[in-house]
């Protein structure tokens, strides 16, 4: 089993002695949904009304709280938006637009934003628009000028954190889930909500413009086929989820590696998850990972 030993740190007891894990910040099964938005993404929001582009992942086995750590208690139930307990992603939407109302307070009619929001799932490596039911596997293409992007992905103006919450409530309830063994109701996709910051500036006759995107991110949960006895279609699924994990994984340790001064290269298209996200990842991009681990996980 696992046990939180400090606000940093976690001890495995594990066999043939116990090993102790360090993080930026640890949260015990007392951390209110309040405070694990503070320390994880407080400042994304922030960097992205600066015009820094953000990803804030949830990763974890299948079960762990990954959903309930985004999103909050009650998804597709409309109290869910102003619950004390709702997560990381309402949230995100309510500091965005104080931030926002406080930006345009400050600078009156010389800065205006525009706020759209785009939600997708990758399920076995296809991509779908969960705003647009009826669309079938669309194409992820790179352009010069727009970056990496999907092609047909609807994407729909928002001026308030509640339009952005009713956007992010219709796609979940088209999101791909199904019951295995470990979850009821397991996710069999990575959801990808993503909110696209213009704002522009006009100053001496001239306008700067900065265009930042926040990525907010609910993994598949990864598992494995003697946990879940998977078969089938669960199968596939299930190999397809821990491809793409792997993929991430191997992506965030090549950064770590640059970051330390080594020579890499990053391998973005190893996975439909890992080249879309890339110009939220490297660079000057700000990314925080949620690791989600049941306590008794082995």
């Amino acid at each position: 089993c696992i046990e939180v030993t400090s606000a940093n740190s976690l001890l495995l007891h594990s066999r043939p002695e116990p090993k102790t894990f360090s993080f930026d910040h640890v949260a015990d099964t007392n951390t209110m949904q309040e405070e694990v938005f503070g320390a994880v993404a407080k400042n994304i929001v922030e960097g992205c009304v600066d015009g820094y582009n953000g990803t804030i992942f949830a990763y974890g086995q299948t079960g762990s709280g990954k959903t309930f750590t985004m999103l909050g208690p009650a998804e597709g139930e409309a109290e869910c938006f102003t619950h004390e307990l709702r997560g990381v992603i309402p949230r995100c939407f309510e500091y965005l637009f104080s931030l926002i109302k406080r930006e345009q307070e400050k600078h009156g009619d010389h800065l205006e934003f525009l706020c759209q929001c785009s939600f997708l799932e990758i399920y076995n490596e296809q991509i779908f628009d969960l705003l647009d039911p009826a669309s079938s596997g669309l194409a992820l293409r790179e352009d010069l000028k727009k970056g990496i992007f999907v092609c047909g992905l609807l994407e729909r103006d928002v001026t308030s954190a509640k339009e952005a919450y009713n956007v992010l409530n219709s796609g979940w309830l088209n999101r791909r889930v199904a019951s295995t063994s470990m979850n009821r109701e397991s996710s069999r996709s990575h959801a990808v909500f993503t909110v696209t910051l213009q704002s522009r500036e006009k100053k001496n006759n001239m306008s700067n413009i900065k265009v930042s995107r926040l990525h907010l991110v609910d993994l598949a949960g990864s598992e494995r086929q003697r946990d879940t006895h998977a078969e089938g279609l669960r199968l596939k699924e299930a190999s397809s989820i821990n491809k793409s994990l792997s993929a991430l994984g191997n992506v965030i340790m090549a950064l770590v590696d640059i970051t330390h001064g080594k020579n890499r290269h990053i391998h973005y298209r190893d996975s439909k998850l890992t080249f879309l996200l890339r110009d939220s990842l490297g660079g000057n991009a700000r990314t925080y990972i949620i690791a989600n681990v049941h306590p008794s996980a082995k």
